[in-house]
């Protein structure tokens, strides 16, 4: 059984066609100014999150917490009048990008450890105008063949990736089986 791309726009419908981001696109200094600039993350927090030695990572609970902290701050700014318009309108992006990446990270990316996310994902959302335009269904195949391809080894125990696809595509496969068979 073999997963392709038509797989993943037929039973996700996700985009297929669009940008790609490989690993090496993201290195430690722009993660870092990722944080900074487009999660508000103080700097020294930032260098010390995006701090790894084969990539650059953010755990989900430091992740979750900033989203916490901007969407209080969000909700403080709407109590107040209107003089906060600049800030509001720093913050609001601010404050969805770390929700898509827990998405993400939670979804079309789950790593085997489910403690991180690498943060070349922000690449794809750090301007929510081209979200669309990134292929989230190859990037997500893509994906989806590593973490299969690390589990070969015998020394692993665990499977990373978003698995309810294989499952959709099992159901999907024994369904068609049933069908041709009657």
């Amino acid at each position: 059984m073999v997963i392709a791309l038509n797989d993943v726009a037929c039973l996700l419908g996700i985009p297929v066609a669009g940008r790609l981001i490989q690993e090496d696109d993201l290195d430690h200094d722009q993660g870092v100014d990722l944080m900074v600039t487009r999660l508000l993350f103080p700097v020294d927090e930032a260098v010390e999150q995006a701090s790894n030695n084969s990539g650059v990572f953010v755990t989900y609970t430091v992740l979750k917490e900033r989203y916490e902290h901007l969407l209080n701050r969000c909700n403080h700014l709407l109590g107040e009048d209107l003089s906060e318009e600049e800030e509001m309108s720093r913050i609001r992006p601010a404050c969805v990008k770390p929700f898509l990446l827990l998405l993400l990270g939670y979804t079309l990316f789950a790593g085997k450890n489910n403690k991180t996310i690498n943060l070349m994902w922000m690449l794809a959302i750090q301007d929510l105008d081209d979200i669309g335009t990134w292929s989230w269904g190859g990037m997500r195949l893509a994906f989806l063949y590593e973490q299969l391809y690390l589990t070969s080894s015998e020394h692993v125990g665990v499977v990373g990736g978003y698995m309810t696809l294989l499952v959709v595509i099992y159901y999907f496969l024994i369904f068609f089986k049933l069908i041709v068979h009657v």
